[in-house]
């Protein structure tokens, strides 16, 4: 017979391997051309009205908004593919909730990719930043601010995820010391 402590491992476990399979699923298996290019036409079109260049080029396959090739990681379809993972196997949270807070997430972490890259071709154009700081650090600042902003938000309309996490943890721990819930809960 399988007592809790082990039940909570396979648990865990299966969440992890499940997070694991959906995030490098998500972010390998499918080409991504086609949102690369939406990604790239977005852009350049918040550029035009904000009266900087914004042309969209298809050169060999790749993507190109003037001079700035738009790679798969302009589309923030990696942060996508680690909320999914995180949402998707969540247990005891209905599949409708879980769907529509990865949809919201999702349009958000695309719009959030489209201003960074709006942002950091305006600090370049604008002759405040120059590429190599507007694009690297500035991006990356603004990509983990985004990020916990979301984490933030999807814990709020999902308050399972943190206690799912917060709940693994104390089992983990209580594992690693000894621990098990049962034998903290027996009377003394």
């Amino acid at each position: 017979m399988v007592n809790s402590s082990h039940r909570t491992l396979l648990r865990i476990s299966l969440y992890i391997l499940s997070f694991i399979g959906i995030a490098l699923g998500i972010y390998y298996i499918p080409e991504y051309f086609y949102l690369k290019l939406v990604t790239a036409v977005n852009s350049a079109f918040i550029l035009r009205a904000l009266r900087f260049p914004g042309v969209v080029r298809i050169i060999d396959g790749r993507v190109f908004l003037n001079q700035v090739e738009i790679v798969k990681e302009c589309t923030g379809i990696q942060v996508i593919a680690v909320f999914a993972g995180v949402i998707l196997p969540l247990p005891r949270v209905k599949w409708t909730v879980k769907l529509k807070a990865l949809a919201v997430v999702s349009l958000a972490v695309y719009v959030a990719n489209v201003i960074r890259i709006v942002l950091e071709l305006w600090l370049l154009y604008a002759g405040i930043l120059p590429w190599s700081l507007a694009h690297e650090p500035f991006g990356t600042i603004l990509s983990v601010v985004s990020v916990a902003l979301f984490l933030l938000a999807a814990n709020h309309y999902i308050p399972e995820i943190g206690e799912f996490m917060v709940e693994a943890a104390n089992k983990l721990k209580g594992r690693k010391t000894g621990n098990t819930a049962t034998e903290r809960e027996k009377p003394r």
